[in-house]
């Protein structure tokens, strides 16, 4: 008993340690920190990437400078990149390192945890992958959807009783305004909220209304029939939770004329699979190609 005693206070020692040390770092690889000095996440898994990162480097008898060395590496990398996803990024590449878990196993996990599976009245199996809201991000992966790939993409809201499935018949302009994106389709156009709405200085929008109309949830989905995925979209919702938009992307079992392909053409998965490297940080998905043609779910 008192060996395993020594060992746990040991153990505590250690954590406690290099939690202070993860906790004194300064620079471009310092946890962001509130006005108060306490650190800021935004996302519970946040807090699980630090801790899971000063438990590893006990578990492996490290030294915190080989773990903060390949933090710093991997902010160097994209320093655009979410400071937490660097996180990440360096904690795989120990894990990798150590021999704790391959390449591969880390992809499984990562696929896992990515997403969760649910079901929508009459979609009996929806696969959901949540990605960040923040106004610039929305704001990028918009634009690439209408501005490089308007020709092959199909939008509109998906609900009950009605299914919007509209194609632009030449390239969209965007514009920005008190929050709202303007996809202007040329003879038409739609606005949706994406970022901080305000209203007229003399007229300002109440913060409970502006937190209704803007985008609280982001996601990029497959619908899956008969064991495999058929369907690939991009879906945001406010804050009440009503679907503001729904973009189909393409699809490998249709043209984009939405017409059946006689053999699937998977190349047209690749706007889907660099959605997921660059909003997930996910490598293609082999379950992508498992199906053989297009079934109305």
């Amino acid at each position: 008993m008192t060996n395993l005693r020594l060992v746990s206070s040991t153990d505590d020692l250690m954590l406690a340690d290099l939690k202070l040390q993860a906790e004194a770092m300064a620079g471009p690889e310092g946890l962001p920190r509130l006005d108060d000095g306490e650190p800021i996440f935004d996302e519970p898994w946040q807090g699980r990437a630090v801790a899971v990162a000063i438990e590893t480097v006990a578990k492996l008898d490290l030294s915190w400078e080989q773990f903060r060395t390949r933090l710093i590496a991997a902010i160097t990398t994209d320093p655009h990149r979410h400071y937490y996803e660097s996180w990440l990024i360096a904690l795989e590449e120990l894990v990798n390192t150590h021999g704790l878990a391959s390449a591969e196993q880390i992809d499984n996990e990562r696929f896992a945890a990515a997403s969760y599976r649910t079901t929508e009245q009459g979609t009996d199996d929806l696969e959901v992958f949540p990605i960040e809201i923040d106004g610039e991000i929305l704001l990028d992966l918009l634009t690439e959807l209408f501005e490089q790939h308007w020709r092959s993409i199909h939008f509109g809201p998906l609900i009950q009783g009605a299914a919007y499935e509209l194609k632009a018949i030449r390239q969209p302009r965007l514009s920005m305004l008190d929050g709202y994106l303007t996809i202007d389709l040329g003879d038409s156009h739609f606005h949706v909220c994406i970022a901080e709405h305000k209203g007229e200085p003399d007229h300002p929008v109440s913060l409970e209304l502006a937190r209704r109309r803007q985008c609280a949830h982001a996601e990029l989905q497959r619908m899956w029939t008969d064991g495999a995925p058929r369907s690939w979209m991009f879906r945001m919702f406010n804050g009440d939770g009503d679907q503001q938009l729904t973009v189909l992307l393409p699809n490998p079992f249709l043209s984009d004329e939405q017409q059946h392909l006689p053999e699937p053409d998977w190349s047209r998965l690749s706007l889907w699979d660099g959605l997921r490297a660059r909003h997930l940080s996910l490598p293609p998905d082999p379950a992508d190609r498992l199906g053989k043609r297009f079934i109305h779910a």
